[in-house]
């Protein structure tokens, strides 16, 4: 895999900028002066006690919570996130700075990432900078707890939910470590009670919703003078059911995963060159295992087929900024290498053959370059311009014909205007490319596939116009946007074979706010909305312009109490607004507008320098039918109760 090579290369940082901590938690820089400017992408950003808010079990429970993220379920049983309405391949996750989608087909469950992992959330919307990587429209970051005390948290709840996580700081000086673990359970998810599931479904919990997962993680940091130094792991244990599509007598995928383990190291580097030179360095490996079961039938009882998977990668991202006097300057590479090892095998009355058949080995090799200069005009005004390539290198195809490397550039230009300390007005315009993935290209039935010698990766323009005003007391944004795709990825049927082809494309055209209010200091009012107009290109005659799976609107407002008695409380309502999917025949049909209602309550309790946190807190409780997908409703009313247990 060229691994010696790339993990030479491997020390890491995810930016702490020398006057604080890492204000921005994905791709930022170690400043040798002064602080970062700010960035021309909308940021939003979850911190701990947003997230310890949510008592998420895994981390599609707190991403729901940031403006402008949707994140479905497919029918693969994956929690998907959106971006602005840009899918899930061209939205790239972070780990401390470790790109950690699964190149195969560059996205990750996040109903099998534990929530524990998940000291901050971020997501930063397009358009990105060159120096974010391939097929980085949008990102989704997450950084390690970071906790000043360590603490202990157990859960239950319906579906016979069992939760406890454990997470542990250290200080040694310069030298802070933290460690932490994490068990999950779950008998399966309650289903509303009008949901309509005539196929596949028995009883109050939605058929073949079970889930486990364990975690163990940890995070070593110190400094050098000035350098920045870390390291960061993890491992996930999992398995889970796939619930099957209720809405069809047959079709429906009848799927398990027995097993999925996913594991991370990655290293993180700092270094202060000189006064106005500094050198940030990330390097990660990542390994993923798999395993698919397919069922006959909604027993589960008979299987018929198993696909196992293997990935392992090795990434590194280098950053060199120089600073000339009012000119920021940022040379930036990213490397992927990443090979998957695929096995399918053919069952016969529910049994495997004697000999199992060989795996097929995919690898593939991401390049990506970028220059970026961030100057100040005025004092009041800051440009940008960053220019990059990318370049996709598909090593091994399996058993399929050689396909050539995918490439193009990338850029960005842009300008902030701060006329008082209260505002910020940017605009930004952008361009990317995103190259088919692998398993786009070659995850097919063996001797059904065809090759398409002429297909180009998608090519997104975008831009962004926003304003942000802040004070003490209060808040408020506004951004307008577009994306516009040329070449959508997809498939077309020829003869017996499938074939990838180029669409058209599409275009996706709205506005994003946000506000929060602090009317008294125990007190937080807030929302935000996502307006969003989602179109395929080129429709003609009665074919439907509309796309799959993507909201008109989605939003939340939320009222939050922190008294000082140790009482609080949290009302919030999460909507979501018209969108579509495919049934049976392939025929778009319109899915039912929802809101869940949420509240949480707590109390907490100080003795002898402990704190303990009892609350409950009650999702969608008034059980109203969410359907991200058809014959695919979200869990109904939920309850769940806990005690958290910290020292400080």
């Amino acid at each position: 895999m060229g691994g010696g090579a790339l993990l030479a290369m491997m020390l890491a940082t995810t930016a702490m900028a020398q006057d604080g901590p890492d204000p921005t938690g994905d791709i930022v820089v170690s400043l040798p002066q002064g602080r970062a400017p700010q960035p021309l992408e909308t940021r939003h950003v979850l911190d701990a006690r947003d997230i310890a808010l949510v008592d998420a079990v895994a981390a599609d429970e707190i991403l729901r919570r940031l403006p402008s993220v949707y994140v479905p379920v497919n029918s693969r049983g994956e929690a998907i996130a959106f971006v602005r309405n840009a899918a899930e391949r061209q939205v790239a996750l972070f780990y401390d700075g470790a790109a950690i989608n699964v190149p195969w087909d560059n996205r990750l469950d996040l109903s099998l990432f534990p929530a524990a992992l998940a000291g901050r959330a971020q997501v930063a919307a397009a358009p990105l900078a060159p120096l974010y990587g391939v097929s980085a429209l949008g990102a989704v970051s997450f950084t390690p707890p970071r906790p000043a005390h360590g603490h202990v948290r157990g859960m239950i709840g319906s579906g016979g939910l069992r939760e406890v996580e454990a997470v542990a700081p250290f200080t040694r000086g310069s030298t802070d470590v933290m460690i932490g673990g994490s068990y999950a359970a779950r008998d399966g998810e309650r289903i509303a009670d009008n949901a309509d599931l005539p196929f596949s479904q028995r009883g109050a919990l939605r058929t073949n919703t079970d889930r486990e997962i364990a975690s163990v993680f940890g995070r070593v940091g110190t400094s050098i003078g000035d350098h920045l130094l870390s390291v960061t792991a993890f491992h996930v244990d999992a398995n889970k059911g796939i619930a099957p599509e209720s809405d069809r007598p047959d079709g429906a995928r009848y799927w398990r995963y027995p097993t999925l383990q996913h594991s991370l190291v990655s290293a993180n580097a700092g270094l202060v060159l000189g006064p106005t030179t500094a050198l940030d360095l990330v390097g990660w490996y990542q390994r993923f295992r798999q395993t698919i079961d397919s069922y006959t039938d909604d027993t589960y009882t008979v299987r018929n087929s198993q696909e196992a998977n293997r990935d392992d990668t090795v990434g590194a991202r280098v950053l060199l900024t120089q600073q000339l006097g009012r000119t920021r300057i940022i040379a930036s590479a990213n490397v992927l290498d990443s090979q998957h090892d695929q096995r399918d095998t053919t069952f016969t009355r529910g049994q495997p053959p004697a000999l199992l058949p060989a795996f097929l080995h995919y690898r593939q090799r991401n390049w990506s370059f970028g220059l970026d200069a961030t100057t100040a005009l005025t004092d009041a005004i800051t440009g940008e311009i960053g220019v990059g390539y990318d370049r996709v290198y598909y090593l091994e195809t399996g058993d399929k014909p050689d396909t050539p490397d995918a490439k193009g550039w990338t850029g960005r230009v842009g300008l902030s205007w701060a006329p008082a300390e209260e505002w910020r007005i940017r605009a930004a315009v952008g361009r990317k490319i995103r190259p088919a993935t692998m398993r786009e290209l070659f995850g097919q039935a063996l001797n059904r596939f065809l090759l398409n010698p002429d297909l180009q990766p998608e090519r997104i323009v975008s831009a962004d116009l926003g304003a942000e005003w802040r004070s003490d007391a209060a808040g408020a944004s506004v951004a307008g946007f577009v994306q516009d795709l040329d070449g959508t990825i997809d498939q077309r049927n020829v003869g017996r074979l499938r074939q990838r082809i180029n669409l058209i494309g599409s275009q996706v055209i709205g506005v994003e706010a946000t506000a929060y209010w602090h009317p008294a200091p125990e007190w937080t009012l807030g929302g935000n909305g996502t307006f969003a107009r989602s179109r395929r290109k080129g429709t003609t005659g009665d074919q439907t312009d509309r796309l799959a799976e993507k909201p008109d609107v989605i939003g939340r407002i939320y009222g939050d109490y922190d008294g000082q008695s140790g009482f609080g409380a949290l009302a919030e309502v999460l909507y979501t607004g018209r969108a579509y999917s495919a049934d049976a025949d392939g025929v778009l049909v319109a899915l039912p507008r929802s809101a869940s209602v949420n509240v949480r309550m707590s109390q907490r309790v100080r003795f002898a320098g402990v704190a303990a946190d009892v609350f409950a807190r009650g999702d969608n409780l008034f059980d109203d039918r969410i359907v991200p997908q058809i014959g695919l409703p979200a869990p109904g009313r939920t309850l769940r109760i806990g005690l958290t247990i910290s020292g400080g």
